[in-house]
Order: structure tokens, then C-alpha cells, then sequence
């Protein structure tokens, strides 16, 4: 495994699309309402997302167009094809046919679930808004969730899997994320270096306490004995290591990786994480509409307003 897969969770691999023209006829379907635009600048200087922002832009409506490009796209068969405006996060499409999925409680789970590639993409799109518009959304890095699988499964040392990574990226972060699938069930292992506080974030309740604990101090001791030291957080041994329990619990066995994919969106804009599992139909469409763009949405209402008050 290369040091760029482990960093950025993607496969570097092109996959042949089989129909790239399908694909090509699709690229100028999806013109976005919450384009970027140097107007978001000003959202941090005029104040920070409330709650209720978080919420609004979460649940914001699809747009005309975009609910096109999601009901043609459930039309048409995704196997064999590359999806993705940008070529860079281009994926197969039978790895996001889950997204466009309406789970029911009586089909397999095998059906629904979420791939790495998927997830790691997701939080790519994350870092890359970011750093678009560092003055919106807070600082962060995120690994890719092979991180955690060569910590906990090898064959790799904890001090080889430390090679890898690109620490002078990591120096001035506020919070990194670690998504990691655990026999198929995703979490979010979250480090806010300024709070000085380590996160477990598990979107089924039962689990929280009781499961993964090996895991859960495998990852732990990377970070704490490894990781922070040598980013000079030598005292980082001593941050508590919280499970979070004031997340939004998933209701059935084919969602975490959805759950995981906003709960690292929310930690992006703040600490609030207004969502349920009732939203996470609508959580799929978007987050397949991310992918397909090469980049996340955001909510222009907030933006556009704050910006004309500062005309007046």
C-alpha cells in the first residue's frame, strides 16, 4: 500500500468506465445554486454557524436540476461506469449506487453498505472546501480510514504506518478525523487539538461502551504516544478520550457510514449535529450529488443575507 492511499484513503488506480460517453452526457447537467463564490468570505467575519445554520444547510432542498441529475441517475444503470464531474474523485459507479438507495428493513445490508473509497472521498471533499474557504469552516485534516486498518489488522508497524504520514500537513490543525470501518461498521475516531480533547463517535448506542474497546485503544495509543508527540503535543497522553454520547443514533444496521460522513460535515462548521436517521435518505442524494461535482455543497441563504447587511 502506498503512502498516498494511506493518506487519502482513494484507490490511484483508473478503472475502465466502460461508457464513458454516458458519463460525459451527464457533466454539464448539474449547474449548483450554492456555487462557490468569494461572498462566503464573509460569513466568519460576521459570525459563526449556529445551530440552526448547521441545521438549514444540512437539510437544504435539492435543486431543479439536481433533483434531475438524481433521477436520472437512478434510472440508468451505474455498473461499469465512472462517475464524477472532476477527474480526480471519479469513482466506479456501483460504489455509489448504494447512495441512491432507499434502505428497507427487509433486504440485506450488504446492499446499502458504504465502501472506504466512498467515505475517504467524502472527507477529501471536506479538506478541499476548507481550504477554499478558510475563513468559513474550521481547519482540519483527515486520514484515510486504511489508517486505521493497518493500525488494528497490519501487517504494517505503528512507526511504519507513522512514515507515512505527511506530518508537516498536520501542523496548525484544529481537528482530525480518522473514519474507520470496523467489520463493516463505521465510526469516527476525532482529535481537537485545541480543546486538547480526543472523540469516539459510534452511531449505535449499544455499542458505544461496550464494543471495540481493543480497537478503540489500538488507534488511541497511536495518536497519544506517536502522533501528537511528534506534532508537539507532548502532554497529549493526558487529553481525556471521550465517547461521545449527544450524537444522533442510528436507528438501523445499514446507515453508519452516512452517519460518520456528517457527523465529520458538522465538526467542519462547529459542534452541533442537528440531523436524525430520518434525514438520511436525503443525506445519500446529496452526499452522491458531492461526489458526482467534486465538491460539497453549502447554504447560500446564510451567506447571501450577511453579506447584504454589510452593504447597509
Amino acid at each position: 500500500m502506498s503512502s498516498s492511499e494511506l493518506n487519502h484513503g482513494r484507490n490511484v488506480e483508473d478503472v475502465s468506465s466502460g461508457d464513458s460517453s454516458s458519463d460525459n452526457d451527464q457533466s454539464d447537467q448539474l449547474q449548483s445554486s450554492s456555487s462557490e463564490s468569494d461572498v462566503e468570505i464573509t460569513l466568519k467575519e460576521q459570525g459563526s454557524w449556529s445551530e440552526q445554520d448547521i441545521k438549514a444547510y444540512l437539510l437544504s432542498e435539492f435543486t431543479e436540476k439536481e433533483n434531475e441529475l438524481i433521477d436520472k441517475w437512478q434510472k440508468n444503470e451505474l455498473k461499469g461506469k465512472m462517475i464524477g464531474r472532476d477527474k480526480y474523485f471519479k469513482i466506479q459507479g456501483e460504489k455509489l449506487a448504494p447512495l441512491l438507495m432507499v434502505p428497507q428493513g427487509d433486504e440485506t445490508r450488504e446492499e446499502y453498505y458504504i465502501e472506504d473509497l466512498v467515505v475517504n472521498t467524502f472527507f477529501e471533499l471536506l479538506k478541499k472546501r476548507s481550504d477554499k474557504f478558510p475563513n468559513i469552516y474550521i481547519n482540519h485534516y483527515s486520514f484515510g480510514s486504511q489508517i486505521a486498518t493497518q493500525l488494528i489488522e497490519g501487517p504494517r508497524t505503528e512507526q511504519e504506518v507513522l512514515a507515512w504520514v505527511k506530518v508537516d500537513e498536520l501542523r496548525g490543525v484544529h481537528k482530525m478525523f480518522l473514519p474507520t470501518s470496523l467489520s463493516k461498521h463505521w465510526v469516527l475516531f476525532y482529535v481537537d487539538t485545541k480543546e486538547k480533547k480526543i472523540s469516539w463517535l459510534d452511531p449505535i448506542a449499544s455499542s458505544r461502551i461496550r464494543s471495540y474497546n481493543v480497537e478503540k485503544d489500538i488507534i488511541l495509543q497511536w495518536f497519544t504516544t506517536l502522533l501528537l508527540p511528534k506534532l508537539g503535543y507532548v502532554d497529549a497522553k493526558e487529553w481525556p478520550f471521550l465517547v461521545r454520547n449527544d450524537i444522533p443514533e442510528q436507528k438501523n444496521l445499514v446507515d453508519c457510514a452516512v452517519f460518520v460522513m456528517k457527523y465529520g460535515d458538522c465538526l467542519t462548521h462547529g459542534d452541533y449535529f442537528p440531523f436524525k436517521q430520518e434525514d438520511m435518505v436525503h443525506f445519500r442524494r446529496r452526499i452522491f450529488v458531492d461526489i458526482y461535482r467534486g465538491r460539497i455543497h453549502k447554504k447560500k441563504t446564510k451567506i447571501d443575507a450577511l453579506f447584504r447587511n454589510s452593504k447597509l
